[in-house]
């Protein structure tokens, strides 16, 4: 059986790498080789990236119908299915996977609404798009039902950055505080907390921020740290090899649209809200990351607290929202992260620089929490 020579054409995003893990994934059982095209980096025009690769099927990220004014009409005459396409430019008859973003938004929404905010908000993305519209309007459903009220701010089309940094900035020294704000994504969340930082507004104790997409390299480096929601792309990609493989076998050519939801919320600094003062579980938390090198364990926080074992683990997780020893292993996995930024550092010097007893329980640690080996993650950083 010959093989298959499938090319997927890559948007330039940090995040496509996992929707290509799930292409891989499915290649490997199908037996297909997959090819990368990455527009400016090793192709300048479709039909060049056609003739160069002489494809059997194409699986084409949606962003390339915004980044280069690609049309469905380009790819004519090859089996092909599209990932989060824009759907005015898709018309009809074409097939693609697309973000369910209703069961997205709705875990974003249960998290904001847990914290209990009288007043919520919502910012669109930067330019309009039909994603971002339908979160808007998934969020202020729900919102509306726990009978809160909802502030949006809705960027208008083609407006340049200057003057959305300038809107938004108005907009959010406008809100009602405490106020619980869904961004459309982490890199409009990352605009959001820039400036709320540059007005002085505390995040989360009056501002309550939470983004989608789980883009590690923005989530843990705004300030406060990014809660988000972790879509699941790697499933889009092994979903949309699928529908290519049925199309390539002689499958229906018409309308189909399959969906991809959400792994889980990220929990982070920028929603991780104490309920009350409490002194005490602060300089526990500041005892956990001054001395995370040291190997410390729960014994050890507990003594900090005082107290019986059990007592100070229902005091710590009623004010941090998880144990001790998760809160450990979290700060742990953080330090890892900002360890690998730092390419002068081997990575066999971090597990015993991040407290773990050996190398292979950091490995463990990082690969459960972030879906990525320490290696992956730094290479990551660089791209």
């Amino acid at each position: 059986m010959k093989t298959r020579n499938v090319l997927f054409f890559q948007y330039p995003w940090r995040l496509w790498r996992e929707r290509l893990a799930g292409v891989y994934r499915y290649a490997k059982m199908a037996g297909w080789q997959v090819c990368v095209a990455e527009y400016g980096r090793n192709f300048e025009s479709v039909p060049a990236a056609l003739k160069f690769w002489h494809p059997d099927g194409l699986i084409v990220e949606g962003g390339y119908t915004e980044l280069a004014n690609f049309h469905r009409a380009d790819f004519r005459g090859y089996p092909v299915v599209f990932c989060d396409a824009r759907a005015s430019r898709m018309r009809s008859g074409y097939s693609g996977v697309v973000h369910d973003s209703s069961e997205t938004v709705m875990l974003a929404a249960k998290e904001l609404l847990s914290l209990g905010l009288p007043d919520y908000a919502f910012v669109g993305n930067l330019q309009p798009r039909d994603w971002s519209d339908l979160r808007r309007k998934v969020f202020s459903r729900l919102v509306a039902a726990e009978g809160k009220s909802l502030s949006v701010f809705q960027p208008d089309e083609l407006e340049d950055f200057d003057a959305f940094r300038e809107k938004l900035g108005v907009w959010l020294a406008a809100l009602p505080h405490p106020c619980g704000l869904l961004a459309a994504n982490d890199a409009t969340a990352d605009i959001v907390l820039r400036i709320l930082r540059n007005q002085r507004t505390k995040v989360p104790e009056e501002v309550a921020v939470i983004g989608i997409d789980n883009d590690s390299l923005i989530c843990e480096n705004t300030s406060p740290t990014l809660t988000s929601v972790a879509p699941d792309f790697e499933s889009s990609g092994y979903i949309a090899a699928e529908m290519l493989d049925a199309r390539m076998n002689g499958g229906a050519v018409g309308d189909e649209i399959r969906t991809f939801g959400a792994l889980h919320v990220i929990h982070r600094g920028s929603t991780r809200m104490l309920k009350r003062r409490d002194d005490v579980i602060k300089k526990a938390l500041e005892f956990i990351r001054g001395n995370i090198s040291e190997g410390i364990s729960a014994i050890d926080v507990v003594r900090q607290i005082g107290g019986s074992r059990r007592q100070a683990e229902y005091r710590f997780r009623d004010f941090v929202g998880m144990s001790i020893g998760e809160e450990i292993a979290a700060t742990r996995v953080e330090a890892a992260k900002k360890l690998l930024a730092d390419h002068s550092v081997p990575i066999g010097l971090i597990a015993t620089r991040c407290g773990y007893s050996n190398d292979s329980s950091l490995r463990r640690s990082f690969k459960a929490t972030t879906g990525m080996s320490l290696s992956e993650y730094r290479k990551s950083l660089s791209d």
